[in-house]
């Protein structure tokens, strides 16, 4: 008989889980996730935790529950993004992450509502069409020291809804047509 032993991908403080998904299920409020190993898949982050990638990279879509406070950080997403699902509740926060669409996705961080959204310390290149997509009601956008490039269609999108937005540092090299904002 042979016992197969998997090492954790993610842990929680001193204990380790398989997958991601399974340190989620696990994470209380306030915990902190971080990466042990690379990581493929996608995830629902539907508890108010922060996500350390520390420096691990991630495949996949990360969406982030209505009415949750998520902190993503140090994360190198490899043909993925975050996506903030429906509704106008909640804080998203990424910072310090690499994006890299490998040409084939189209945002690395797409938002369908939430009360805050702050993008600071990172990196974007090569998806398909624009770096930050707001759709719906979002009370403020924050982006802070961020550099986007080859996103060919639009650096920064936002469909609708968008209350406060300030930009602080943002470096857009390859883009087609920089900002859109439909404010209606």
């Amino acid at each position: 008989v042979y016992k197969v032993v998997y090492a954790p991908a993610a842990m929680i403080g001193e204990q380790g889980y398989a997958t991601l998904t399974a340190a989620i299920a696990a994470a209380q409020a306030g915990d902190t996730i971080t990466f042990l190993a690379d990581i493929m898949g996608d995830v629902t982050i539907n508890k108010s935790v922060t996500i350390d990638g520390a420096g691990k990279t991630y495949t996949g879509t990360m969406t982030v529950s209505n009415g949750k406070t998520v902190t993503i950080q140090n994360v190198k997403l490899d043909n993925g993004g975050i996506v903030k699902a429906k509704g106008t509740s909640g804080t998203l926060t990424v910072k310090n992450c690499e994006f890299d669409g490998a040409g084939k996705f189209a945002y690395p961080v797409r938002i369908n509502g939430a009360s805050t959204v702050v993008v600071e310390d990172c990196t974007v290149n090569n998806y398909l069409y624009s770096f930050l997509y707001v759709t719906s009601g979002t009370n403020t956008v924050s982006v802070k020291n961020v550099t986007v490039e080859n996103c060919p269609n639009y650096a920064v999108y936002f469909a609708s809804g968008v209350n406060n937005a300030t930009f602080e540092n943002l470096t857009v090299k390859n883009s087609d047509n920089g900002f859109v904002i439909n404010n209606t």
